[in-house]
């Protein structure tokens, strides 16, 4: 699925479960103020772009994450850290 088009809080939740089933990673980061995908992780360390980072974005404006606050509100309302 393209998370681009994806525009419910609930339905982010459940392709972020099914791509961690996958073996993605997800993460909040606090040096891009968003969640981030474990790809992203080296080129946010280092301060470069990243080509996820559209995408990214978006993931955290639809399930609400602005801040490591509403980070771990919404991990604990969809259980974005299940695996």
């Amino acid at each position: 699925m393209d998370l681009e088009k994806v525009s419910e809080p609930e339905e982010m939740a459940e392709e972020i479960h099914l791509l961690k089933k996958i073996g993605e990673q997800f993460l909040f980061s606090d040096k891009a103020g968003r969640l981030i995908c474990g790809r992203e992780y080296p080129l946010i360390e280092r301060g470069e772009s990243s080509q996820y980072e559209k995408v990214m974005k978006h993931v955290s404006e639809v399930l609400g994450i602005t801040d490591r606050k509403s980070y771990e509100e919404v991990d604990r309302r969809f259980n974005l850290t299940m695996y």
